[in-house]
């Protein structure tokens, strides 16, 4: 697996987030889209459908209004004086004279189904029939029984006249009383359905222009966004690069400082013991250089009193050596406590309030509720280096008359809470100085490395409390308590070991 430097996985997250930003936005955007394009489309069927409604109904009056107009003309000749004959020829005439658009015309049949007026009569140019002269047909029965059930609306198929291809057709008939005959009028669809055609290709276009306007806005309000979450991106680089930094300076200050302080401690204590025990050896192989020279004389016998200088000597060096090995494993503990690994946590922070509590004029307390479950290294050492750090800052600053440490857990979270009932002290102060306040600012980082915790500190007139909340997501296996694993261990730390090396200084202050 590849681990990426913390400022690489910052920016590749926030680049994440822009770009699901961006593609949720895209979604939206298409999802906008299409209801407005299926809103539109449907509008625009439903329109569509009012105005089809609207030029039939038109047409239809006008065909209506036509055949009224040429059976009035048919009645009016029909009451003239004359014979039927020349009334019915005359009549005909007239009808072949009242043709109306481009290829409207009136068509005439007898009660027996025959054509008496067709276009060819009509004088209507390259067109010899243009509606049913079969009475028999299916089109010509459709006119003649609309006709003779009191007359109406018929629509068929039938040849142009214009543009001698079928086209649909509506035509009107009614009965005319005075010679049994059938009068009707026809009018092409054609024109409707170039009509709707225009209106189908605006509404189209309407729908194509509205569909570029909702992507042009949305390809612009995605470009807003990238830029947006660039900007941030290098705004919030420019802040994580200077906080890199600072924590770098920082880090490299700790380093120094622990150096520097693991220098003092073999100084002043490792070597120093390590001078003295050698010079201790040394006077003692002298003197026994020296008996060995004189061998048993008794004139060269050392006095009763500094008989038994060489084993003396070496029994002091040998204590010497051992206080040596003590200051060692002080000063190794105090890198790193090995009691967490040993017996846990809470016997970690037990065995610091139980080794401090003698060299501290405050009540210091420690509480243990609930199964502490076994945690990880990172997680012991980040709790304990917290309540350390907690600890100290109460024993310095706070003038506290107690300090309560408290450890809670059980097998969903860990919770550690350092409490004291000092004089506190101002958080935001203390937050908004970058050189002070780095006590507080390890402790947070140090929570904050941890996946699922919380760090909360509450301070005021009354005392502080600092709350840290790990989240633990299974159970870990018990630890083994068995007391046969390191029967030495009491031994092993001793009273002025690790737990008690960064606390020695506040407890003495205090004193």
């Amino acid at each position: 697996m590849i681990h990426l430097p913390p400022r690489v996985q910052s920016l590749t997250i926030r680049m994440r987030t822009v770009a699901l930003s961006a593609a949720f936005m895209l979604v939206v955007f298409v999802l906008v889209t299409w209801a407005v394009s299926y809103q539109m489309v449907s509008h625009s069927r439903q329109d569509r459908q009012q105005v089809q409604a609207v030029y039939v109904a038109s047409k239809e009056k006008e065909l209506r209004h036509y055949v009224e107009l040429g059976h009035a003309t048919l009645v009016r000749i029909a009451h003239g004086s004359g014979e039927e004959a020349d009334l019915q020829q005359q009549a005909l005439a007239a009808l072949s004279r009242m043709h109306f658009g481009n290829d409207g015309y009136f068509f005439v049949y007898d009660r027996l189904g025959n054509v008496l007026l067709n276009p060819g009569s009509m004088g209507i140019e390259g067109v010899d029939f243009c509606d049913p002269a079969d009475a028999g047909s299916d089109q010509a029965m459709l006119l003649i029984n609309k006709a003779r059930a009191g007359g109406g609306i018929v629509r068929y198929n039938w040849i142009k006249p214009s543009s001698r291809t079928e086209a649909p057709k509506m035509s009107y008939v009614r009965a005319a009383d005075q010679w049994g005959w059938i009068l009707g009028a026809g009018l092409y669809m054609d024109d409707i359905e170039r009509e709707l055609a225009a209106f189908d290709a605006n509404a189209a276009r309407t729908l194509r222009d509205t569909q570029i306007r909702i992507s042009a806005f949305a390809l612009g309000s995605i470009m807003l966004i990238s830029l947006g979450g660039l900007a941030l991106n290098l705004h919030n680089s420019r802040i994580s690069g200077e906080k890199l930094r600072r924590l770098a300076r920082r880090v490299v200050s700790s380093q120094e400082e622990e150096r520097a302080r693991v220098a003092r401690e073999l100084h002043d204590g490792v070597v120093q013991v390590l001078v003295s025990s050698k010079y201790l050896l040394e006077t003692a192989q002298v003197h026994l250089e020296q008996q060995q020279e004189h061998g048993q004389d008794p004139k060269h016998a050392p006095p009763p009193a500094r008989r038994h200088a060489p084993q003396e000597l070496l029994a002091q060096g040998l204590g010497r050596l051992q206080e040596a090995l003590i200051e060692i494993r002080r000063v190794s503990h105090g890198l790193h406590p090995a009691l967490l690994s040993d017996l846990g946590l809470a016997a970690a922070l037990r065995m610091l309030v139980e080794q401090l509590r003698p060299q501290c004029p405050v009540d210091l307390r420690f509480a243990e509720h609930g199964a502490i479950p076994a945690l990880s290294e990172a997680q012991a050492t980040a709790l304990f280096r917290v309540a350390q750090e907690a600890l100290n800052n109460a024993l310095s600053h706070a003038h506290a008359g107690w300090v309560q440490i408290a450890l809670t857990g059980n097998d969903r979270h860990v919770e550690l809470r350092i409490e004291d009932n000092g004089r506190g002290f101002d958080l935001k102060k203390v937050r908004a100085d970058r050189k002070g306040g780095i006590g507080l600012r390890n402790m947070r980082e140090r929570i904050e490395s941890l996946e699922g915790s919380d760090f909360a500190i509450h301070t005021g007139a009354d005392g502080t409390r600092v709350e840290v909340r790990l989240a633990l997501h299974a159970p870990g296996p018990e630890p083994d308590l068995r007391p046969d694993i390191r029967p030495d261990l009491q031994a092993a730390v001793p009273l002025q070991g690790a737990l008690l090396h960064d606390l020695e200084p506040a407890c003495a202050a205090r004193r």
